[in-house]
């Protein structure tokens, strides 16, 4: 309901919304996609005009790739993001891509986490957070999966098999020390509950970064 509400709000057809939008300081730039109205976010720095010019630049040039990316026909593609975290060091966001196809049925978004350092400008990687290696991914995956809605889904509703894809690098920070990884749809889950997340804590981040250094 609320993603139909911001559709109606900027003129947006609500069949090919299926992307969070932005809130906190974070303001939107509404660009024209073909047909569609996609909403860009601009980041905003009081104090350093250098450094959220450099942001805002790579931002459009992820968006970019995220566009150029895709491998397949569509007819209607549309962009949205959704504001993750913003602290005093870094701010990071989830960018989306929607894509649809006529006759399809229903349309298939893809998802990129970007965090940027608030004083140089630059995009973080996950090892600037979290040091991961390949004997962890057992206690990673035994950890909740999260649907893009923010719930947790059931182990039985997950792809039997899913524990065996290869760990995310793919990224945003979820506040309180926490870092979550981001999985496309049908990765570890059906469509249905759309881009999922294994969020992991404080405390396992502080133990993998002690672990490998």
């Amino acid at each position: 309901m609320a993603m139909t509400l911001a559709a109606v709000a900027v003129g947006v057809s609500s069949t090919f919304v299926a992307c969070p939008t932005a809130s906190a300081s974070i303001s939107s730039e509404v660009v024209k996609t073909g047909e569609q109205d996609s909403l860009y976010p601009v980041v905003h720095l009081k104090d350093d005009a250098a450094v959220e010019a450099k942001i805002n630049a790579d931002i459009r040039s992820q968006i970019e790739d995220m566009k150029n990316a895709l491998d397949y026909h569509y007819d209607e593609l549309q962009v949205s993001y959704k504001l993750k975290y913003e602290g005093q060091s870094y701010v990071s966001l989830v960018l989306c891509v929607w894509t649809y196809t006529r006759s399809a049925a229903h349309g298939m978004p893809h998802y990129r986490g970007v965090t940027y350092s608030k004083d140089t400008g630059e995009r973080a990687s996950i090892r600037d957070f979290v040091r991961i290696g390949s004997d962890d991914a057992w206690r990673i995956y035994n950890l909740p999966v999260f649907s893009l809605s923010g719930k947790e889904i059931p182990k039985y509703k997950l792809f039997r098999d899913y524990a065996n894809e290869p760990l995310s690098g793919n990224f945003y920070l979820a506040g309180h020390g926490q870092v979550a990884l981001i999985y496309q749809p049908y990765q570890l889950a059906a469509f249905v509950y759309g881009m999922t997340s294994i969020i992991l804590p404080a405390s396992l981040v502080e133990e993998l970064n002690e672990k490998n250094p």
